[in-house]
């Protein structure tokens, strides 16, 4: 660099480097999101044979070993400019098992599909989209509503709409709506769909070019199918995101969450805690970790039983290391505990006594490059599933799949 005149001109640059930075980071959650290239659209075509010891196609059914084929299609997109950018992500894959207890062809398919798009109306404002909607029987265990695989498909959605202004360049908000719901099919067909709409504002005050203070108050409204009823849950947090590196940083909320059940609890609260760390160790090793613990309305209705409450924890761990130019290694862990409480029978008008699920994943896998559009990829999981509700629910699990793919 290069020296400087007087301890004026320092300090001055350095206030003026200050200010812009922090006017930049105050819309950024993500610190990557302003940060993107564009990439040409690109698919994907991969095949996959694998092994399941605890296959299940019903929610009755105890699970069989089951060998499975697997093809998939993925496209990916991304259009950046100074003012716009969007991605887009779609994959779509049908599985064939030698075993399926509904008497059926044994297929089953799944599809996803994420949409983001940044606008930069101008300097202080834009407007930020991230939709995101699955179909199929695999739950993601970020989010997912079900604690182990979906003896059915379901459809979930999340929609998340905000508008972000920068009313100083330290002080800056994100205020949106989010549609999220679950819509099952066959056998549970509209004993557990939900649908939630929320309305939400977030307060980032930057404290540092690295660091972010964040306040956030949200109103929910969810509307249940089967025997639970509607609820709902007013939130507020307070917390920060801390970048640690141009490619590393970790965020955190902690707060309070009051909620309203329709013919059950009113007014009590409960406690919420969120956290996620995504770092860049080195050029080889990533870490991606996240915990949460919090109210979910998900699988709250047991037939002519509910329960109001539903406190979950959340853990997900994932590491990725890279061998070589060729090879990379991956393993993670998930793992989710339900508590159900203020439990009722809606047709009795009887209370009834808490239930509980329980739910551990490791996993393990490798991708072998054999050209730059050609990789080879093998995964084992390990599921071990428990839980006072029923005996299906009580499962090991492994699975075990090898599969080609290639990149157009």
């Amino acid at each position: 660099s290069k020296p400087m005149i007087n301890k004026t001109y320092i300090v001055a640059s350095t206030l003026a480097l200050t200010s812009v930075i922090n006017a930049q980071t105050l819309f950024v959650e993500d610190p990557n999101e302003d940060q993107g290239e564009s990439l040409p659209l690109q698919y994907t075509v991969s095949a996959s044979v694998g092994y399941d010891d605890h296959f299940t196609s019903t929610d009755s059914s105890e699970g069989s070993d089951s060998i499975y084929t697997n093809a998939a299609l993925g496209v990916n997109y991304v259009n950046a400019s100074p003012q716009t950018t969007w991605k887009i992500g779609a994959h779509l894959s049908a599985s064939k098992f030698s075993e399926d207890d509904r008497g059926g062809s044994g297929v089953f398919y799944n599809a996803r599909l994420n949409l983001d798009l940044n606008h930069r109306i101008n300097a202080r404002t834009r407007f930020v989209s991230s939709n995101y909607v699955s179909y199929g029987l695999e739950p993601d265990y970020s989010f997912s509503f079900s604690e182990n695989g979906a003896p059915t498909e379901n459809l979930f959605y999340n929609l998340d709409n905000a508008i972000g202004h920068r009313w100083t360049t330290r002080l800056g908000t994100y205020t949106g709506v989010r549609l999220s719901g679950v819509e099952y099919f066959g056998s549970n067909s509209g004993q557990d769909d939900r649908l939630t709409y929320s309305l939400y504002n977030t307060f980032r005050y930057s404290l540092t070019p690295r660091t972010i203070l964040t306040a956030s108050t949200s109103w929910a409204r969810t509307k249940a199918s089967g025997s639970a009823g509607d609820s709902t849950d007013i939130l507020a947090t307070v917390g920060l995101d801390h970048k640690l590196s141009p490619r590393s940083y970790v965020t955190a909320q902690a707060g309070v969450n009051y909620r309203n059940v329709s013919g059950g609890r009113d007014g009590y609260t409960n406690p919420h805690i969120s956290a996620s760390l995504n770092n860049s160790i080195n050029s080889r090793l990533r870490l991606r970790t996240f915990i949460r613990y919090g109210i979910e309305n998900f699988g709250t209705s047991q037939g002519v039983n509910t329960f109001d409450t539903n406190q979950a924890i959340r853990v997900g761990f994932r590491a990725n290391y890279t061998v070589s130019s060729k090879l990379s290694l991956n393993a993670g862990i998930n793992y989710i505990r339900y508590d159900f409480s203020d439990g009722r029978n809606t047709a009795t008008n009887t209370s009834i006594s808490g239930e509980e699920n329980e739910l551990i994943n490791p996993y393990i896998g490798f991708t072998y490059r054999v050209n730059s559009k050609t990789s080879v990829n093998a995964s084992y999981h390990y599921t071990d599933s428990s839980s006072s509700f029923r005996n299906t629910d009580d499962f090991q699990r492994n699975r075990v799949q090898l599969g080609v793919s290639r990149v157009f």
